[in-house]
């Protein structure tokens, strides 16, 4: 996803007037938030399903991402700036626990003798999404386009969330 401190998001903050020492320590804060997911993911496995987990993940990323979605609208830089952080930072956690009830579930049902087929394909699907990322920036160089990358990143967990919805938790449940 875009959303997340890479390069993208940093070059559009320091456009923004943010310092890059202010940058560094969110991204501190990012990746310690991330980490909570670790923790959430293993009380929230040990009491309900994996694709619960995972479904309650992607809806909470969703969920935090709408903030920064919504920070677009928001005429204030100040506040702005905190919502698309804050947003991006907070969804870290959904971020963690879904994926590490996507890689819980393979492990479990993806049958052994073809798990490594399967991993692959994930892979090679992460990244072409992580190049399409970088040809959206060739695309997009403008910073004052930052709003095509948040929409973008957004649309893409909503796609994600419907997918698991009904291609995977819905499924699962009716067995």
């Amino acid at each position: 996803n875009i959303l997340t401190f890479g390069s993208i998001m940093t070059a559009y903050l320091v456009f923004r007037g943010v310092r890059m020492d202010v940058i560094g320590t969110l991204r501190g804060i990012s990746c310690a938030i991330g980490l909570l997911g670790t923790v959430a993911f293993h009380f929230s496995a040990a009491r309900i399903s994996l694709e619960a987990t995972g479904l309650w993940a992607i809806i909470f990323q969703f969920i935090c991402l709408s903030v920064s979605y919504y920070s677009l609208f928001v005429t204030d830089n100040y506040k702005s700036l905190v919502m698309l952080i804050s947003g991006v930072c907070a969804s870290r956690i959904g971020l963690w626990v879904f994926d590490i009830s996507i890689s819980q579930l393979m492990q479990e049902v993806v049958a052994e003798e073809v798990r490594g087929v399967v991993g692959g394909v994930q892979n090679s699907l992460n990244a072409m999404l992580g190049l399409l990322a970088y040809a959206l920036g060739m695309l997009f160089p403008d910073p004052k386009e930052f709003h095509i990358y948040v929409v973008t990143g957004f649309s893409a967990v909503g796609v994600a969330m419907l997918l698991w919805f009904f291609g995977v938790y819905l499924k699962m449940r009716q067995k």
